[in-house]
């Protein structure tokens, strides 16, 4: 909670909010949002993810320090990985978590691996580049073949299956940007 108060007051005034104007956006008094501008504010749960919708960051915006630097990098030791289908489908978190719309996956498929894709929130747009091997998206009923080089874009919402039906180790990366608002 360290980074509140700046966080808080960087974000306000790059949204050109008056601390009133956020405090009515969030349904808070104004008095509550003056104190979370205080160093030391430890706001409930629920005060701060009102604050967070209101000004359109994510909670984890608000709340972790800012980079010293205009630059973020992630170690390998700090990216998520997501493992499907006992092993043969590995999707490696390469954006930072704290990333505002966006999330970069490394995809790493086994041959013959097929793994149902998770759909992404209304708005979002995939976009599936295949770099080594060849990949089969299944976009709702319609496959699609993205060979070495190739890039797919879809509306992330629809239904989709990855699958690699080749012999050798199919890797990709995909991109989604979620709708900004």
């Amino acid at each position: 909670m360290d980074a509140l108060a700046d966080n808080l007051k960087r974000l306000r005034k790059q949204a050109q909010l008056t601390q009133a104007e956020l405090a009515d956006a969030a349904g808070l008094p104004r008095a509550t949002v003056g104190n979370l501008e205080q160093p030391g504010a430890n706001p409930g749960i629920l005060t701060a993810m009102a604050v967070a919708k209101a000004l359109g960051v994510s909670l984890d915006e608000l709340l972790t320090p800012a980079p010293d630097q205009r630059h973020f990098k992630v170690t390998p030791r700090e990216m998520q990985e997501y493992r499907a289908e006992d092993g043969a489908y590995v999707a490696r978190l390469l954006s930072p978590i704290s990333s505002k719309g966006v999330q970069i996956h490394q995809v790493t498929m086994q041959p013959g691996c097929r793994s149902v894709g998770r759909p992404h929130p209304l708005g979002a747009q995939e976009y599936f580049s295949t770099l080594q091997g060849c990949a089969v998206l299944v976009i709702e009923d319609e496959r699609v073949e993205v060979p070495t080089g190739c890039l797919v874009q879809f509306p992330g919402q629809r239904r989709h299956v990855y699958e690699n039906p080749g012999k050798v180790v199919c890797v990709a990366i995909s991109t989604v940007v979620l709708r900004m608002e």
